[in-house]
């Protein structure tokens, strides 16, 4: 860490992650995983921070998850023992796929950063949580992959909400994420 304002960005990414799980989650009666708030979230610590304090604020994320119960409601434990933990592995390497997304793009943009999270953000996720998904229920992967279209609405308005901001407020926010 540079200085106390990463330390500052990444406690209030954290912050923002824990405060999204407050929202109840949306139970799904065809899919054992609800929908969330907290990827969008997760989202936003990899447009805005970068790969290693948007990863570093996941992880406080998943610390302050063994104490309180930030994953809406539940604890790092219980989703350890759940369907949902190829969600919440996956979430850890969204800024880095991100960045690496981003990197391909010589500026940034609101196209650029919609497709970064697009492709890091929602779809990597939505794969990852789906193959074991798939393992945890002892269904087929098409069929655990079919039942995670249901996610795609929303995770498209999470998506859009996040590029809109990281578009907006980037600059103004993290001046220093480039070098990340």
């Amino acid at each position: 860490m540079k200085n106390v304002r990463d330390l500052l960005y990444i406690a209030m990414m954290s912050t923002i992650l824990v405060i999204l799980g407050f929202i109840p989650a949306i139970p799904l009666g065809f899919i054992p995983v609800p929908i969330v708030l907290q990827n969008l979230g997760v989202m936003l610590a990899g447009i805005l921070l970068g790969w290693k304090k948007g990863t570093l604020s996941i992880l406080l994320f998943y610390l302050l998850g063994m104490f309180i119960p930030t994953f809406s409601g539940s604890t790092l434990f219980a989703v350890f023992a759940g369907p949902t933990l190829g969600y919440v592995i996956a979430w850890l390497f969204v800024p880095m796929v991100i960045s690496g997304i981003l990197a391909i793009f010589k500026k940034t943009s609101f196209v650029a950063n919609l497709i970064a999270i697009l492709l890091g953000g929602m779809i990597f996720v939505d794969v990852v949580g789906a193959v074991y998904l798939s393992v945890y229920t002892h269904t087929p992967l098409v069929a655990s992959l079919l039942s995670n279209l249901a996610f795609i609405p929303g995770d498209t308005i999470k998506s859009v909400v996040a590029a809109t901001i990281a578009y907006k407020f980037k600059d103004k926010l993290i001046p220093s994420q480039v070098a990340c």
